[in-house]
């Protein structure tokens, strides 16, 4: 498991959907020139994934197929990793409140992938109705 920071985890989810191999990330990181990543998802700099690649090939490898833990993440963030990472929408997979995410539906690997990605700072619960709750330890 790879200790990755918020903003690494949505440029690799970015990076992660442009359909490039392993090898085509790694030729690019190791050049140090990101800019055609840039053309294709212009709010992105990419430099947060050039700093995770200077951890060593393998870090960068193990965040971009998955498996990672975030340092800190913020409940804007879980919302928005969410979105981006498991295609779940507020009002209809989650609701948002102020403390946390209630009402949670997804199946069990994506559950187990959520719980590994969360900062320890986050716990996930079980509801009375199956359903699931992160929050704030």
């Amino acid at each position: 498991m790879t200790n990755i920071n918020l903003m690494q985890a949505y440029e690799l989810d970015k990076l992660s959907k442009l359909g490039l191999s392993d090898e085509e990330i790694l030729q690019t990181v190791r050049t140090g020139d990101v800019s055609s990543w840039r053309s294709l998802v212009p709010n992105f700099e990419f430099n947060e994934t050039l700093a995770l690649y200077e951890e060593g090939e393998q870090n960068l490898l193990n965040a971009l197929h998955g498996h990672y833990r975030i340092k800190y993440v913020t409940l804007p963030g879980i919302q928005r990793l969410l979105h981006l990472r498991f295609n779940l929408e507020e009002t209809k997979n989650f609701m948002l409140e102020d403390t946390g995410i209630t009402n949670l539906t997804c199946d069990e690997e994506t559950l187990l992938k959520i719980k590994n990605m969360l900062s320890i700072n986050w716990t996930i619960a079980t509801q009375k109705d199956g359903t699931y709750r992160i929050f704030a330890k």
